[in-house]
């Protein structure tokens, strides 16, 4: 939605002012016309009745014709305004020759003091004082001199007193008339000024708003853009190689570097860096303590943003960014953990403003938790890594010994006779090669023999692995029997010399030993 208008100086203020007032009075005078008709006409025919003077009949009848001709026809406001003011002056010569000045002429006169300012201009209303003045003086003149007479013979003769009374009266009360319709549109103009000042600066903020909010959706938009690609990253070094350059293309900024916090959380260090000055900064290893009074361990000790303005103190405090107009800095957080910083530079002045500090954070805050996540990722596959270097271990031990203590190696057919098409298909159980399968025929194998053979094998291997794993349960339950057996027969022996007798007689039966012995004794201890 647009205003209707903007001003933007006082003299473009004062005309639309003129112009409203303008079209106001074009409006009103429509109506006022149509309703003089109306109550002119039941005015009027009274007036001829009771009449007996044709100048005065005519008068009235010309004035009325006049008044609703311009009513009822298409011409100009001022066409319409100067016949307006014409019949309010022939009715007031009208009742001024009828009656005389003691009649109510005069009202009429003010009136057209009163329509004259009111609808056209203090100008017209002072020419329409000087007017009547000037027939006052005429009429005056006329009638005192006896060559006019009232044509109401009833009419109360007047004095020259009574003229100069009436002139006066109008003059007064037509220069009252005059300054209130001045001081009203003055007020007026004023009031119209002050509507069209704050119209003018709702547009202007509106448009501000909307520039705002067009800027802060692009901001949004690029923030988003920028989590997204670090999130898709489970590589941390990859995280923080790209991060600088994943803001850089989708900002523009003149700088972009991140830090993190060494192990010994003392020292904030460069990681990575966009433009020039960062390659230098990397090869020089930049960092910063955390105790110290930079700006990034401000940011890292009270885990807030901050902003820059000041170039000259950029460029002294590092002359590497000659062209920074302004910095900020955010603070990496996951939870309450502080991970490090991302430092953003521009080349424009005011580019950060403080509102931009929470977009700024969120984006940082999604690249910490990138971070936090690849950290994570790469602690899981390092205990994959050792769970399954632990297991294949423990695979490999395991049937490594059973394959000592007996023979595994199963065959059907006749083994001597040679074969032109061998084939081989390992027993896999968890990347671990436990054993093979081999085979041999007259014919080349099919695919479908091949798949068949591979699936036959992968269910023999886990079927072998589960029985062994059964057989290992089976003898560590007989084991943790028998060891409770001889347990409980030690504990219900009545005294030492039946507990040690218990212990070696069941130990060499249990174990099938031909001689076990055993001895309480602190004197080798002792020469130990």
């Amino acid at each position: 939605m647009k205003l209707p208008f903007k001003q933007d100086n006082p003299s473009e203020s004062l005309g639309t002012t003129e112009r409203v007032y303008a079209a106001w009075r074009e409006r009103f005078i429509v109506p006022l016309l149509i309703g003089t008709m109306i109550f002119g006409a039941i005015a009027l025919l009274p007036a001829i009745i009771a009449s007996d003077s044709i100048l005065i009949d005519g008068i009235f009848i010309t004035a009325y014709s006049i008044v609703g001709l311009t009513a009822i026809s298409r011409v100009s406001y001022t066409i319409r305004i100067a016949a307006f003011l014409i019949g309010i002056y022939a009715i007031a010569l009208g009742e001024v020759i009828s009656l005389g000045i003691l009649g109510d002429g005069l009202f009429f006169f003010l009136a057209l003091v009163v329509f004259a300012t009111m609808l056209h201009s203090p100008r017209s209303g002072i020419l329409s004082i000087a007017a009547s003045i000037l027939s006052f003086v005429i009429l005056g003149w006329l009638m005192l001199s006896g060559r006019l007479i009232p044509l109401n013979l009833n009419a109360t003769p007047a004095k020259f007193e009574d003229w100069i009374s009436a002139g006066a009266a109008l003059l007064m009360f037509g220069v009252v008339i005059i300054i209130g319709f001045q001081q009203l549109e003055r007020e007026f103009t004023q009031a119209q000024g002050q509507v069209a000042t704050s119209l003018s600066a709702l547009r202007e903020e509106r448009n501000n708003l909307e520039t705002r909010v067009q800027e802060r959706t692009v901001q949004l938009r690029r923030i988003n853009e920028v989590g997204r690609a670090v999130a898709a990253i489970l590589e941390l070094n990859e995280i923080i190689s790209l991060t600088p350059k994943f803001i850089q293309n989708e900002f523009g900024f003149y700088y972009t570097a991140i830090y993190l916090i060494d192990p010994s959380g003392q020292w904030a260090e460069l990681k990575e860096a966009a433009g020039e000055a960062g390659k230098i900064m990397k090869d020089k290893k930049q960092r910063f303590s955390l105790n110290g009074k930079s700006m990034v361990a401000q940011v890292l000790r009270t885990k807030s943003g901050q902003i820059l303005h000041d170039a000259n103190q950029i460029r002294t405090d590092n002359p590497m960014f000659p062209y920074t107009r302004s910095l900020i800095m955010v603070p990496l957080i996951v939870g309450d953990t502080v991970l490090g910083l991302l430092e953003m530079h521009s080349s424009k002045d005011n580019d950060f403003l403080p509102q931009d500090l929470d977009a700024y954070q969120n984006m940082a805050n999604g690249i910490a938790i990138g971070i936090e996540n690849a950290n994570l990722f790469q602690e899981a596959q390092k205990s994959i890594t050792e769970m399954r270097a632990t297991q294949r271990l423990y695979l490999e031990n395991a049937w490594t010994s059973l394959a000592s203590e007996k023979s595994l190696n199963y065959a059907l057919g006749d083994t001597d006779q040679a074969e032109n098409f061998p084939l081989e298909v390992p027993l896999a159980l968890r990347n671990q090669t436990i054993g093979q399968i081999l085979a041999a025929g007259s014919n080349e194998w099919t695919a479908e023999q091949k798949d068949l053979v591979e699936s036959i094998a992968e269910q023999a291997t886990l079927a072998i692995e589960n029985a062994r794993l059964v057989e290992e349960s089976r003898f560590a339950a007989s084991h943790e029997r028998l060891t409770n057996e001889i347990i409980s027969k030690i504990w219900a022996s009545p005294n030492m010399d039946g507990i040690l007798q218990t212990t070696v007689r069941e130990l060499g039966r249990n174990l099938e030993a031909s001689e076990v012995e055993i001895e309480v004794s602190l004197e080798d201890m002792n020469e130990e």
